[in-house]
């Protein structure tokens, strides 16, 4: 990969959107591997069918959420929920989330604590060791109500949990504030059909990761052109987005003998996130009724997904389709996307996107730039005493969690938001608006998702 074809990549952002809405290619400008991962990924050829079988009854039997229940912007997670293997009530614990996401889709023990740390510090509460998966929640904070009017509220991972482990230009969900189709919560079926029908253009209908890394570059070139407010900061754009698109090949595929690595097909992808096909063939999307589907298969707990295997995806995200790892936004108007110098708010860590394709420089790289945003995050949730301890929970329960992100020694301190992105309308998200507002109807369905 030379300098001269990441900046032809880049150049071709300003130029590709109109070849998406004329279904042209858009071709990587390397190819994204079948299987990302560490090798064994593309080798493992084992399948046991009692092991993998899920099961979906009995305990783990599928409910409607309840009108109290929280569901949110993650398809699996909302799964998890419905199916009891996260509480039912969508509150998210340190216990549950290393059991069930492990019993439920085979996500390793690396990644589980990487989740449930990142978004407690971000988007919960690291005291209690909770996070909503959804709206804000009474529930998360260790004072309880009494705690949150003195203080601030756990905003989970909607709404005002925006831009730290939920960000633009997602799989389906809306960018916050976009001029329209604005729910970060809820799925919009223009964009999960552009899925499916890149899926049959490019793999016979497979919902492949090569599929998705391409629809991960579409998503970002839409929201560049279709909304102001675009923002795409270094963790949340950077590394979350594209992790979360791989997730669905890598969690959600379904497993046989024949295909002891995964394959996922429309009809699985439907159940995981809540299409229902209707009799004229369109497909109808229903707010938080995400299941896991009868007879399915997890990937093997022989052959889980780890943390090594996330950033090696990702990394592989920024090989094909450099521009998606851009750190940076449009600037008020449509088609103004202006990036962000990599060097500054790294401290000369990485310098330029080339670097973010190495994954040891860009585990490195996700690293700093969570440990420089987790103080502010603490800030508008803790004051006081609190704040001292939970300040002190990040060396104590944040920092061990990224250590699977490698080794940095040496590492500088690195920016966080606040620090580069005033001139970016989009990351005003991060602070503004009622934190504790729910954003429900009488019957507990988000007045901001499409009905």
């Amino acid at each position: 990969m030379t300098r001269a074809l990441v900046s032809l990549a880049l150049a071709n952002v300003a130029t590709a959107w109109p070849q998406i809405m004329n279904r042209q290619a858009v071709p990587p400008i390397a190819p994204f591997p079948d299987y990302p991962g560490l090798p064994n990924q593309a080798l493992y050829d084992k399948f046991d069918p009692v092991a993998q079988l899920v099961s979906v009854h009995g305990d783990h039997e599928y409910r409607d959420p309840g009108p109290n229940d929280i569901r949110g912007p993650c398809p699996g997670l909302n799964a998890a929920a419905n199916h009891n293997y996260l509480p039912r009530n969508g509150i998210a614990t340190y216990e549950t989330v290393n059991t069930g996401l492990w019993e439920a889709f085979g996500l390793d023990q690396t990644a589980t604590q990487f989740l449930q740390q990142t978004t407690t510090f971000f988007d919960g509460d690291p005291l209690s060791q909770k996070w909503s998966i959804g709206y804000a929640s009474h529930d998360v904070a260790a004072l309880g109500p009494l705690g949150e009017t003195l203080l601030g509220t756990p905003t989970g991972i909607c709404a005002y949990g925006h831009l730290k482990s939920e960000g633009d230009a997602s799989i389906t969900r809306g960018d916050f504030l976009a001029p329209d189709m604005n729910s970060n919560c809820a799925s919009y079926p223009v964009f999960y059909n552009e899925l499916l029908e890149l899926s049959n253009k490019r793999a016979n209908g497979l919902i492949t990761a090569s599929v998705l890394a391409e629809h991960q570059h579409n998503r970002k070139l839409y929201s560049i052109a279709n909304n102001p407010n675009y923002f795409s900061p270094a963790f949340a754009g950077v590394a979350f987005t594209p992790a979360a698109h791989t997730f669905v090949w890598a969690l959600m595929a379904n497993h046989s003998a024949e295909n002891p690595r995964g394959f996922l097909e429309h009809s699985v992808l439907d159940d995981f996130f809540s299409y229902k096909v209707q009799p004229d063939g369109s497909r109808k999307y229903v707010y938080g009724k995400e299941r896991i589907p009868e007879n399915w298969y997890r990937r093997s707990q022989q052959n889980p997904w780890t943390l090594v295997d996330i950033v090696l995806g990702v990394a592989s995200q920024c090989l094909a389709f450099p521009s998606t790892c851009k750190v940076g936004g449009n600037t008020g108007s449509v088609n103004s996307f202006d990036g962000v110098d990599l060097g500054d708010i790294s401290g000369g860590l990485v310098n330029a996107l080339e670097d973010l394709q190495d994954p040891a420089r860009l585990g490195c790289f996700i690293s700093q730039n969570i440990q420089a945003e987790a103080p502010s995050s603490l800030e508008k949730i803790f004051d006081g005493v609190l704040l001292k301890q939970a300040l002190s929970l990040v060396d104590k329960k944040l920092v061990p969690a990224l250590a699977g992100l490698g080794s940095c020694p040496n590492m500088p301190p690195g920016k966080g938001v606040n620090q580069y992105a005033a001139k970016y309308p989009g990351a005003r998200a991060r602070s503004g608006g009622p934190r504790a507002e729910t954003a429900k109807d009488s019957n507990g369905y988000p007045k901001d998702a499409p009905k």
